[in-house]
């Protein structure tokens, strides 16, 4: 179970810095400079904070990388998106069922005549 977590956190991670990556690539590509010089400036603050306070979330979840300093960079990063960003990205690492529809809302929901049913759990998605 633990390297099943240990897996999904790194891939909720992964995907978060993609779409941040995306992002800084769209900036650069639509020649938004002043924007990517404050999205650079945000990376480069964040990291050095975080490297000086010796934060790691990472480590905070139990997770330790073969280079050591690898969860504080990444701490940095996912931190210069904002405390936002950051808190939800924490809440999905933490749970990653936050914003997942139920399976059994998925099961079941066409009748005979292949018309959709409302909620079958009485959960409603995304709660």
């Amino acid at each position: 179970m633990q390297a099943f977590l240990l897996i999904l956190s790194l891939a909720i991670i992964v995907e978060a810095l993609v779409q941040y990556a995306k992002t800084v690539i769209t900036m650069l590509e639509n020649k938004q400079y002043k924007t990517f010089g404050t999205q650079l400036a945000a990376i480069l603050i964040a990291v050095f904070i975080c490297f000086a306070a010796g934060a790691d979330i990472f480590a905070l979840m139990g997770i330790s990388f073969s280079v050591h300093w690898l969860g504080t960079l990444l701490t940095g990063i996912v931190i210069s998106r904002g405390s936002n960003y950051a808190s939800d990205l924490i809440k999905r690492l933490q749970n990653p069922d936050i914003g997942e529809i139920v399976l059994e809302d998925v099961i079941g929901v066409a009748d005979a005549g292949g018309k959709a049913e409302m909620h079958t759990s009485g959960v409603p998605p995304n709660a």
